[in-house]
C-alpha cells in the first residue's frame, strides 16, 4: 500500500489505500430531499452507489442527530462523505432499504490518511 489515493471502478470517488483494502462491498444510497407537510410522504433524490463494508444487527442503543434514541439495525463503514442523516441505504445482500440515523467521523491520520476520514453510518 502506498498510502495514496486512486479512483474506484465507477470513477466517481477517490479512495485511500486503507479503504481499497477494507471496503469491498457496494451499497446504494437514496438521498433524503424533503418530507411533504401535507401527507407526510418522504421524497428521495436519485440513487448513487458507495463502496463500504457493513454488518447487520448492530442492536446498540444510539442517539440520532436530533437526540432521539434508536436501536441500530446495521452499521456501515465508508470513506464516502455523501451519505447524510435520513438518507436511505441498501447494502448488497441485505433485506431492503434502511434509514441512516447517526453518523460518526473517524480521523484516519494515524494511518497515514490525513485527508480521508472514515464514517460509520448507523441505521435504525
Amino acid at each position: 500500500c502506498d498510502g495514496g489515493s486512486s479512483e474506484i471502478s465507477t470513477g466517481m470517488l477517490l479512495m485511500s489505500s486503507v479503504a481499497r483494502w477494507s471496503y469491498r462491498n457496494i451499497a446504494t444510497v437514496w438521498p433524503f430531499v424533503s418530507q411533504d407537510d401535507a401527507d407526510g410522504a418522504t421524497v428521495y433524490g436519485e440513487p448513487y452507489e458507495i463502496v463500504c463494508t457493513w454488518t447487520a444487527g448492530g442492536g446498540e442503543v444510539r442517539s440520532d442527530t436530533n437526540g432521539n434514541e434508536f436501536v441500530s439495525k446495521s452499521l456501515i463503514w465508508t470513506e464516502d462523505k455523501r451519505p447524510k442523516f435520513q438518507d436511505q441505504i441498501e447494502m448488497a445482500g441485505s433485506y431492503g432499504r434502511e434509514t441512516i440515523r447517526a453518523i460518526k467521523h473517524y480521523d484516519m491520520s494515524a494511518l497515514g490518511e490525513p485527508d480521508s476520514p472514515d464514517f460509520e453510518l448507523a441505521t435504525g
